[in-house]
């Protein structure tokens, strides 16, 4: 009985390569193209590439640090709460997680001004406007007299991300949660 299993062995083994049948073609994708900025940008200046480095409200790409114009996330040191779990936490990590996953696949930075020594700009992704992304998921506020208004409206609505019923606020965020009930 083992020299039976011996010989099959033996045999599989020494088979040419051509009787396993020809090699299946490397399963993958095609390539998304890179993004790139587009050629009638109102600002004028554009940047793309892959995020070196990012936070809840900006990131850095080819060695410039750009912060999202017409959004203002949280940051670092404030901290919400979960009325359920009665914990604390920093809001910004949600959004520094989102921000992670969106810009995995390149973005691209029209630089609309210059202000202050910061660099302010509007960023595109695979899935759309990084800014408008962040705000409807709840994850960002609209900067007051900012494009994404209807975008925050609609994320205080749903109770998206940081808006969710049982989320405890930095006061700043709280003050624009009632305005945006108050305009429903």
């Amino acid at each position: 009985m083992h020299a039976i299993a011996f010989a099959l062995i033996a045999l599989v083994l020494s088979a040419p390569a051509w009787a396993a049948g020809p090699p299946s073609p490397p399963a993958t994708q095609p390539a998304a193209p890179p993004l790139r900025c587009s050629e009638d940008a109102e600002g004028g200046a554009c940047v793309w590439g892959r995020a070196e480095g990012f936070d809840a409200g900006s990131l850095q790409v080819r060695g410039l640090h750009i912060v999202l114009a017409g959004i203002a996330a949280p940051g670092r040191k404030d901290l919400c709460g979960s009325k359920s779990a009665k914990d604390e936490f920093d809001c910004a990590r949600p959004a520094r997680k989102r921000m992670g996953e969106l810009v995995g696949k390149g973005v691209a930075c029209e630089i609309v001004d210059v202000a202050s020594g910061q660099l302010w700009g509007r960023c595109r992704v695979a899935e759309g406007d990084l800014g408008r992304l962040l705000v409807q998921g709840g994850l960002a506020r609209a900067a007051k007299d900012g494009p994404y208004a209807e975008a925050q409206k609609q994320a205080v609505a749903a109770k998206r991300g940081l808006w969710a019923a049982d989320m405890v606020l930095p006061r700043d965020w709280e003050t624009a949660r009632r305005k945006a009930e108050d305009e429903e």
